[in-house]
Parts: C-alpha cells; structure tokens; sequence
C-alpha cells in the first residue's frame, strides 16, 4: 500500500481522561481534537474537565483508493477524523492510526480495536479537498440491461 500514498501530514491526537460514573471502569476516554485545530483556548478548557494525554508525530496518510470515502467524508455534515488505537493492560489506549476513511475506521472496529473520532479541523479539510479535488475520478453511472426473462416465442 506504500506505493499508493499520495499526501500526508503530521498531526498530534488530544485525548482527554475523565472519571467514570460506571462501578466497572475508572476512566472514559474520548478524542477531544487534534493539533493542528485546537487553540490554547480550547486546550485550557477541556483541562479543566479531566486529564489531557498528547500523542505527538502521528501520520495521516492519504491514498489514491480511498478517494471515494475522502469523499463521503467531505460532503457529510459533519466530516470526521478517527484514531484507531488499541488499549494495554492499565486500559490506556495506544494509538495504531489515524484516518479520514471512515470505511477503514469501521474495518478495524469489527476487528475489536477501539475507534475514537472528533471534528476534522479546518485547515485539515481544506488540505483533504484538495487532495479529493485533485485525485478524485467518480465513476460513471451504468445503465443496467433489463434481464430478458422469455425469448419472446410465448404468446399469451
């Protein structure tokens, strides 16, 4: 798949650790954001709501294929970023990935690991339309055949 990346960039994922109110966990973790896209401001606020853990150097990567999800993505009310991460043993989540397809975010979490999302900041989704702009080639509709279900010799 190596081949097929076209762009990427580097980015860091906030997480923000809250208590939990369930007997059976001690923490709910959530994406607060990624940098680029959260101010100062905004970071100061979400400490003030629980602890905030900094993964810095995380790849996004862009791939010609998965132009279409880019896509979808854009035109969606709300376009997303997801961080795929699995959890070690203190229940700490690890990050594995971070994407823009949400296809390949709901693959993985059929495979047990845990998907975190949050707004796609502005400066990433001007970068990502003009990866979509420059690399997208929707299909072509098909005009289906009708299937011919008698060879027309029947009379009624």
């Amino acid at each position: 798949m190596q081949q097929n990346i076209i762009d990427k960039k580097t980015i860091s994922a906030v997480m923000l650790q809250q208590e939990s109110s369930h007997p059976w966990a001690d923490s709910v973790w959530t994406l607060a954001g990624v940098i680029p896209g959260l101010s100062q401001t905004q970071l100061s606020q979400l400490e003030s709501t629980g602890k905030l853990h900094f993964w810095p150097n995380l790849e996004l990567q862009l791939h010609v294929l998965h132009c279409d999800a880019y896509y979808q993505n854009l035109v969606s009310a709300n376009p997303q970023l997801y961080l795929i991460s699995q959890q070690d043993d203190s229940n700490t989540p690890s990050p594995l990935l971070v994407t823009v397809d949400f296809d390949e975010a709901a693959s993985y979490m059929e495979t047990g690991a845990q998907v975190f999302y949050s707004a796609l900041p502005a400066a990433l989704i001007s970068w990502l339309e003009a990866f979509v702009l420059t690399h997208y080639r929707p299909e072509k509709p098909k005009k289906r055949q009708r299937k011919k279900w008698h060879d027309g010799s029947e009379s009624r």
